[in-house]
């Protein structure tokens, strides 16, 4: 394994949507979900959870209620809105390819939260601003040990089209406790493509130094 420095890590994680078939190591998969746990939470409560999915039928399951939700939402609706920009519409189109393939990828890391997510902002900015770090802990500990990943939202039970799907929900595949929710699903593999810097907009276009409108 080619020792990949911190700061290659950061800036050329982006996400890798095509993988091969190729089997992840059980180490190499525990490794990753030990790293999500060392990221911070809201009053260290740590409610997060983990299930590694690599059996073929759970995955074409899991992969089955992600492309309704994914046609649903990004074929029948982002990309047929003609009010959707060129650079939105470009990242939907290559996000097709998991609406597609998801069951293609040799490992599914299902992030979850321990709590149903309340309907007051703050609770629930405590809750989700959790696991996501957790979530970007494991897709750098992934790139450290060349395996790719990204992120997906669709089919879990904050989805745009969660309670709309024909066919059964991550929860129920997965079966899932009441107090359980699915947040977040990231295939995982070898990349088939190159590790690159991805598009992101200029942080000086983003950053104000002391107040809002002074920018250097």
């Amino acid at each position: 394994m080619t020792e990949v420095s911190l700061h290659d890590a950061i800036f050329t994680t982006r996400a890798m949507r095509h993988l091969k078939p190729d089997p992840v190591p059980r180490e190499d998969l525990e490794y990753v979900i030990e790293a999500a746990t060392m990221a911070p939470s809201a009053g260290n409560l740590q409610l997060w959870a983990f299930v590694v999915v690599t059996d073929p039928e759970v995955r074409s399951r899991i992969a089955s209620a992600y492309r309704e939700a994914g046609r649903m939402y990004i074929r029948d609706g982002v990309l047929k809105d003609p009010n959707t920009d060129d650079d939105r519409r470009r990242v939907y189109e290559k996000s097709m390819h998991n609406v597609e393939h998801l069951d293609e990828a040799p490992a599914i890391i299902v992030g979850c939260l321990t709590v149903p997510c309340p309907d007051n902002a703050a609770a629930s900015s405590g809750l989700f601003g959790s696991i996501y770090p957790a979530i970007q802990n494991l897709m750098l500990a992934a790139r450290a040990r060349g395996l790719g990943s990204t992120l997906l939202t669709l089919g879990t039970d904050y989805c745009p089209a969660a309670g709309q799907l024909e066919t059964d929900s991550v929860r129920e595949i997965l079966e899932l406790p009441e107090h359980v929710r699915a947040v977040t699903l990231i295939p995982l593999g070898y990349p088939d493509g190159r590790w690159g810097r991805p598009w992101r907009e200029q942080w000086q276009n983003c950053t104000h130094w002391e107040r809002w409108s002074d920018k250097e």
